[in-house]
């Protein structure tokens, strides 16, 4: 149905809540006996060209410190707005302002030139890591809204939003801040028209933070703590499977493991004998024992000795296995060559995937190494290696991205450096061509 005049998104929400009386009070209603908060400066978006334009921000996470029934403004009503509604926070309208914040948040963030991940095109696809160089999460703080008008409206909101940005590549929050933002309107205007313009100048006073531009820019890195270096430590490997992919893949993927840390799961693969293995430190988290699934199904303790927040690198040692572990390439890999990617995507169910694909290249991130490689990785898959067709490591899996056949990986000479690894020479390996 067609109207001439525009009510507010937010007063419809509210309007079925509206009330004469409070009978209780909540730590987080609106002191309807004190004017509206001071507004608070507008700033203005900065536009990122150059360093820190090709970043990938997303949106994902929304919370809030109010609770349901918790005063949040008014509606008036009447010719001189004399008839006063209350109303209070709901569920409606939680789920109004995450919906509202998201997609105003997008549409700057595109203005100003920073890139967005696509859609995933799975439903198995980790919506919320997936491409993202940080992703973002807001708390609301408090909601002061008053209003006249059930059509075109006019009047004052106010909002206080915790801001905080996850680093993906570095698996930490590297900003948070609460940012106050307001919009006031003396005269009538469609409803629609004053929601929109408070959330636009509440993602516009995050956007146009210094700090968070400086974040952005630096990816993450201003406040690296140098990473302490550990001690040497050789590692003997035993024997290594032989044959290469076209003849052993079954040994290969015996030598990879599922990763439990309790808060999800990933790929690990055996080195030693001794029970050493590598993964990424994001799949181990800060857990200090994981649960580490062989292949047969029979599960043992991981303890994890050393991680890399950094480089994203962690090593795990378990009891002595008996299996054959996979060799470490010790030639420069060619772009061009055979790679294939071992692991569990999408966890235990579907571990022992083995996929095939080429090395794409050789890529340069923030000063960081990685290699490149259209080879097939999913969510479950970090931590697995990266092998050639010797069945040699290469690489270890950092990130698929959403991009058909980009996907990132460790080369496997930084990881053991940054570990502090020296992996003696393998007799069978080193005959290997």
């Amino acid at each position: 149905m067609t109207t001439t005049r525009t009510r507010s998104t937010l007063a419809l929400i509210l309007a079925g809540l509206c009330l004469s009386h409070v009978s209780h009070v909540h730590a987080g209603d609106v002191d309807l006996s004190k004017p509206p908060p001071v507004a608070a400066e507008r700033r203005t978006p900065v536009a990122l060209e150059g360093a820190g334009s090709d970043r990938i921000l997303e949106f994902t996470t929304w919370k809030s410190a109010l609770v349901v029934s918790d005063l949040v403004g008014t509606i008036d009503s009447g010719l001189f707005c004399s008839d006063t509604g209350k109303f209070f926070y709901s569920k409606q309208l939680d789920d109004w302002f995450a919906a509202q914040l998201a997609r105003n948040f997008t549409e700057q963030a595109v203005r100003l030139g920073l890139a967005q991940p696509e859609a995933a095109k799975s439903v198995f696809d980790d919506k919320g890591s997936k491409g993202a160089d940080f992703r973002i999460g807001a708390t609301l703080l408090q909601f002061d809204y008053r209003i006249c008008g059930r059509g075109d409206v006019k009047g004052n909101a106010y909002a206080k939003i915790k801001w905080e940005v996850f680093s993906t590549r570095r698996q930490k929050v590297v900003y948070t801040a609460p940012i106050e933002a307001s919009y006031a309107s003396a005269r009538d205007m469609p409803g629609k028209d004053f929601d929109k313009a408070l959330m636009q100048s509440i993602v516009a006073n995050l956007l146009g933070d210094p700090k968070l531009i400086e974040v952005i820019r630096s990816g993450g890195a201003s406040e690296d703590e140098p990473t302490k270096a550990f001690s040497p430590l050789k590692i003997a490997p035993g024997p290594a499977v032989v044959g290469g992919v076209a003849t052993a893949a079954s040994k290969l993927l015996e030598a990879v493991v599922t990763v439990e840390s309790g808060v999800g799961t990933g790929t690990a693969f055996y080195v030693s004998r001794e029970g050493y293995l590598l993964t990424n430190q994001h799949v181990v988290a800060d857990a200090k024992f994981v649960r580490v699934k062989l292949a047969g199904g029979r599960s043992l303790v991981g303890e994890v000795l050393r991680v890399d927040k950094q480089r994203d690198v962690a090593l795990l040692r378990t009891d002595p296995v008996s299996m054959d572990v996979l060799a470490i390439r010790r030639r420069e890999a060619r772009v061009g060559e055979d790679a294939y990617a071992l692991g569990s995507p999408f966890g235990e169910v579907l571990s022992g995937t083995l996929t095939r694909g080429v090395l794409s290249s050789r890529r340069v991130f923030e000063g960081v190494a990685y290699l490149q490689s259209d080879v097939s990785i999913n969510p479950g898959n970090s931590g697995g290696p990266l092998i050639d067709a010797d069945g040699q490591v290469l690489g270890i899996a950092r990130l698929g991205t959403n991009a058909q056949g980009i996907n990132i990986f460790i080369p496997i000479d930084d990881a053991l450096d940054k570990l502090g690894l020296t992996v003696q020479p393998n007799v069978q390996s080193a005959q290997l061509k």
